[in-house]
């Protein structure tokens, strides 16, 4: 669910915004950071698998309140002790659910968000025992997608990265249609993804937690769109996995029975 994000075109439509509005405050950051001064390669993926830990760039606020982009791997470690046994329960999210984000991210979901600019993302939509990947994009523009980050210190290296989870909602009608995985943990789910005047409230670290549960809510569906792709997680695609093929749509004779 919600596990494979694309953000090959990005870069294209930053540009294009700067062209139409140099004063696009995210588009003149976006060039700044990865096209003017190249103070950072920008990830560019047809399909980043969060499993894989892929780098993917990603806006937080910086220094003085300034938003800045960086560089992060998806998949954000996280722990806890069970009190009745005493042993330590160790996973990595890679998506996080916006109810339970204030529990799960206590310690950093107040100061420590990012929001993730997308051209879309798959999901997986079951039907008669087989699997049909589609990817979900905007109608217009790209996506933006709300999480939360971290510092990671590895034990055995010390190395210190940065990593974040992207927190998701309950459905609107198109994401519950596509993501009817009958075995989810949490049913039916979808990226939080954000209004563009609603990312320097999620990133502003002085908004309070009534003000961030007000934008933890389904995207409007009509201002997305769908359809079926190849299925790229088969063995056969992997020489394909990034690269166009990944965004053709696919006719699947079956599908017009659903």
């Amino acid at each position: 669910m919600c596990y494979w994000v694309g953000t090959k075109k990005v870069r294209e439509e930053m540009l294009r915004r700067l062209e139409q509005n140099p004063e696009d405050e995210i588009a003149q950051l976006f060039y700044k950071t990865f096209v003017g001064e190249v103070r950072l390669p920008f990830r560019e993926h047809y399909v980043a698998i969060g499993k894989a830990r892929p780098e993917i760039s990603v806006l937080t606020p910086g220094n003085a309140g300034r938003t800045q982009f960086q560089n992060m791997k998806w998949g954000l470690p996280w722990s806890y002790t069970n009190a009745k046994t005493g042993k330590t329960i160790s996973r990595e999210m890679i998506n996080s659910t916006a109810e339970k984000a204030f529990f799960v991210h206590r310690n950093i979901i107040f100061k420590k968000r990012c929001v993730i600019p997308l051209d879309g993302y798959y999901e997986f939509f079951h039907f008669t025992g087989e699997v049909y990947p589609h990817f979900i994009k905007p109608r217009e523009g790209i996506l933006f997608a709300g999480g939360v980050w971290d510092e990671h210190v590895n034990t055995q290296t010390g190395e210190i990265s940065h990593r974040f989870s992207i927190i998701t909602t309950p459905p609107n009608p198109l994401a519950k249609r596509l993501h009817n995985n009958p075995r989810a943990p949490n049913g039916p789910r979808m990226l939080l993804l954000l209004e563009e005047q609603a990312i320097p409230r999620f990133l502003d670290p002085k908004t309070d937690k009534d003000a961030l549960k007000s934008l933890f809510k389904p995207f409007d569906e009509n201002q997305l769109e769908a359809y079926p792709v190849a299925r790229f997680l088969r063995k056969e695609f992997a020489d394909k996995i990034n690269t166009p093929e990944v965004r053709k749509p696919v006719n699947y004779p079956q599908l017009s029975l659903s």
